[in-house]
């Protein structure tokens, strides 16, 4: 039997998970919940859960738990831009985000994925090692002429944008104004703050379309080396991308290769240094890079407070709570990340820990993150070669502040060089 709609909307524990305080700082109530009601019927309107196991078995279940039109969050706002005049942004975007392969469902989504795929292959990749690195060089080389800098805003911010700029083919000079206008449109992921933000962000996207139709088809004229040019190859090939999939695709793979990255180098920066024994203990062991990236992945999730989504397709029953077909799953990969029944200690940052199970904060099953290997690729130069510059960086920033603008960014990061 399901639940009522009196049921599933009462009880004592009824966060706002869209309020800023809990974008701020989340990790209090996505603990309560994993305690208290891991499977939560939200006062939004889908059920939000906490638990690892849980998350990862509905991750790893596309039968049950469909991505197509699953909702906004990690959507894609590129997809939203191609559109032009609506006559309901809401129905529009909803309309659009299903030509993001990341809302779709195989076959479509395994068929776009294996094109995407190739570009970060670990072969790819290591090519790319001697670029990545000067990129950091030159950008640590700067920051350290400062004696005290910005980790996010001198170093952290740009690595990862400009790698991912370069893949796949926007040209220096228009780097930063892509970058600032497809960051405006992160406001059409989530709800309506204001007429006013939602116009402005609604007006970035439809640039940011505009911009890559134009690249696109610049490259169909004139093809480079790059991302575009081998997908549109692809595409002219055999038919397999349409011109939305196309769009749909570079918007995900910027915000897999670029901004996701920014966060993960930044935040993980910081919690070393804040830890100055697991800092000491890296400077003196390079071996313990890899296991530290891993941490730094469990214990900070690029996105903390954000959610993976699905769609059950069928009446599924889960820890005595009854999830119809059609309702929406939102799967909390920073809380499962800090469940107690699968990482000892969870609260504890350790970057020698050996945990039994992989974090989830890059997701699990068919849609596991086409970035993930260039963002742990990234984050590895990126540490190794601050820890070479400046075995004894002192962290001057205690309490970093969010982003008001993206609360699972910190503004600032201020640390001196010795």
């Amino acid at each position: 039997m399901s639940l009522s709609t009196e049921t599933r909307e009462s009880g004592a524990l009824s966060p706002d998970l869209y309020d800023y305080d809990f974008e701020n700082d989340p990790v209090e109530t996505l603990g309560r919940l994993r305690r208290e009601d891991p499977v939560h019927w939200s006062r939004h309107g889908f059920w939000y859960l906490t638990r690892y196991d849980d998350c990862a078995m509905v991750l790893k279940d596309p039968v049950r738990f469909s991505s197509a039109a699953a909702g906004w969050g990690g959507g894609n706002p590129l997809a939203t831009a191609g559109g032009g005049a609506q006559s309901g942004a809401e129905q529009g975007l909803s309309r659009t985000l299903a030509q993001s392969f990341n809302q779709m469902d195989a076959p479509d989504h395994t068929r776009v994925r294996a094109l995407v795929v190739s570009a970060f292959s670990r072969r790819n990749i290591e090519e790319r090692r001697e670029r990545i690195q000067a990129v950091i060089d030159e950008l640590l080389d700067a920051a350290g002429a400062k004696g005290r800098f910005d980790l996010i805003t001198d170093f952290a911010f740009h690595v990862p944008i400009i790698v991912a700029s370069e893949i796949i083919g926007i040209p220096a000079a228009d780097r930063e104004a892509f970058r600032a206008a497809f960051e405006r449109t992160a406001a059409l992921m989530q709800p309506k703050r204001s007429e006013e933000s939602w116009a402005a962000a609604l007006e970035a996207g439809r640039w940011v379309g505009r911009y890559v139709r134009t690249l696109i088809a610049e490259r169909r004229a004139s093809p480079r080396d790059d991302l575009i040019s081998a997908l549109i190859a692809a595409e002219d090939e055999r038919g397999a991308l349409s011109e939305a999939e196309l769009a749909s695709a570079i918007s995900t793979i910027y915000t897999a290769a670029g901004t996701t990255t920014e966060r993960m180098i930044s935040s993980g920066l910081y919690l070393l240094l804040a830890h100055p024994d697991q800092w000491r203990a890296l400077v003196a062991d390079r071996a313990l890079v890899g296991p530290a990236i891993e941490e730094i992945l469990r214990f900070h999730h690029p996105t903390q407070s954000t959610s993976t989504n699905r769609r059950c397709t069928v009446e599924v029953s889960l820890r005595g709570k009854t999830m119809r077909a059609g309702d929406t799953v939102r799967v909390g990969l920073g809380a499962a990340n800090r469940d107690p029944e699968a990482f000892d200690d969870p609260e504890r940052f350790d970057i020698a820990r050996k945990p039994a199970q992989p974090a989830l904060s890059f997701g699990a099953g068919p849609h596991f993150c086409i970035g993930s290997a260039l963002a742990r690729f990234e984050a590895r130069l990126a540490i190794e070669a601050v820890a070479n510059r400046w075995p004894d960086l002192r962290l001057v920033t205690e309490h970093p502040v969010k982003d008001p603008r993206r609360h699972d960014r910190y503004r600032e990061i201020i640390v001196e060089a010795g």
